[in-house]
């Protein structure tokens, strides 16, 4: 009996855990002016230039302000590669899920990533789907993205554009990088430009 609760428990708080750890979102700020923010729940170690892990993902708001050598590796769950970041300056910030929801739905451009934000998000009842809703959303450096009935498409500069996964949007511009769900509105999203 007593295994059995001590069982009990520990699935319980595993469970927190995993759900409270989807209350923040991680955002890398380079230089004090360059930002990239992957979605709740994205995997990730700050590693000293020792190699040891200074911190990862948590539910826990926090910024941890980065003043030498740093490595940060993230495992975005949208591709099979990890993301390293080699960062000297800067910081790194797990922010309420709450301030970027708030963000992106009550004010035009709010959020922004890597100078490039999200300028009109449409939203329309599914006719072949009861229960879903479909999107278009329209970003200002000209990518506009398409969910119609599980069907998905992009446009960039009046030309169709490939789409990869849920879902990667490659253009001339860079990447960007959403996350949408049909059954209750909820999208993530962020913007990688194309390296130079």
């Amino acid at each position: 009996m007593e295994t059995q609760v001590k069982v009990t428990l520990f699935i319980l708080i595993v469970m927190t855990l995993s759900i409270q750890s989807q209350n923040t979102y991680l955002k890398i700020t380079e230089d004090d002016k360059i930002s990239v923010s992957y979605p709740p729940g994205t995997k990730f170690e700050l590693k000293d230039n020792l190699g040891y892990i200074i911190l990862k993902e948590s539910d826990t708001e926090l910024v941890y302000k980065i003043d030498s050598d740093y490595t940060l590796e993230v495992f975005p769950t949208y591709k099979k590669d990890k993301d390293v970041y080699n960062l000297t300056n800067g910081k790194i910030e797990l922010v309420s899920n709450a301030d970027y929801m708030n963000a992106i739905k009550h004010k035009k451009g709010a959020y922004q990533s890597y100078g490039v934000s999200l300028d009109k998000a449409s939203y329309m009842d599914s006719t072949v789907k009861k229960g879903e809703t479909n999107t278009v959303l329209e970003f200002s450096n000209g990518v506009v993205f398409k969910y119609t009935d599980g069907n998905v498409s992009a446009i960039w500069n009046d030309e169709e554009v490939e789409v990869k996964g849920k879902y990667l949007i490659y253009s001339d511009a860079g990447v960007v990088k959403i996350s949408y769900n049909p059954k209750n509105k909820e999208m993530w999203w962020t913007y990688e430009p194309n390296e130079k």
